[in-house]
């Protein structure tokens, strides 16, 4: 397959048009260049080589947004500023949502656990974590997906039953 950074770059920009360009593109279409050269090895043929490229595009582009984070100097705030409401519903709520969101987990499998927590709670990329469970990057991406479907569903479950609370 050849690949033409230019053709990278309008993906890129295609995916991204909808949260605004990011400032590291040309970052952007290097990560994603090796990510498809690295695809391209992998691969013994591409059937739709465009939609290939918009898959790992797509995929890079959403672990960049996923990784970002944004850090505010807080000495620079005047302490004017601050102020706190009180939300005690908003508050109440929240306490509610983490104790059936708790409750959800506790009912799942440990690996489908574990897998959850090294994506939300360590941070994992998903290529870390294939790495940690020896399965490939397609696999672990397929297990999160029916992961999020079943935790969703208990969640569901668990709402409709009164709240202990």
């Amino acid at each position: 397959m050849n690949i033409d950074a230019s053709e990278i770059r309008m993906l890129i920009r295609l995916v991204t048009r909808r949260t605004g360009s990011p400032v590291q593109d040309d970052d952007l279409t290097q990560e994603v260049t090796l990510k498809v050269v690295e695809a391209c090895r992998k691969q013994d043929k591409i059937r739709h080589p465009r939609a290939f490229l918009m898959k790992i595009v797509r995929d890079a582009v959403h672990d960049y947004w996923r990784r970002r984070r944004i850090v505010f100097d807080i000495s620079t705030i005047d302490e004017s500023r601050f102020a706190e409401l009180p939300n005690f519903e908003t508050e109440l709520d929240r306490r509610r949502q983490t104790d059936l969101l708790r409750r959800a987990l506790q009912q799942m499998e440990s690996s489908k656990r574990s897998t959850l927590e090294l994506f939300y709670s360590s941070d994992c990329s998903i290529a870390e974590i294939s790495r940690i469970r020896g399965k490939s990057e397609s696999a672990i991406k397929t297990e999160l997906m029916r992961t999020r479907r079943a935790l969703a569903e208990i969640v569901r479950d668990l709402a409709k039953k009164k709240s202990p609370l």
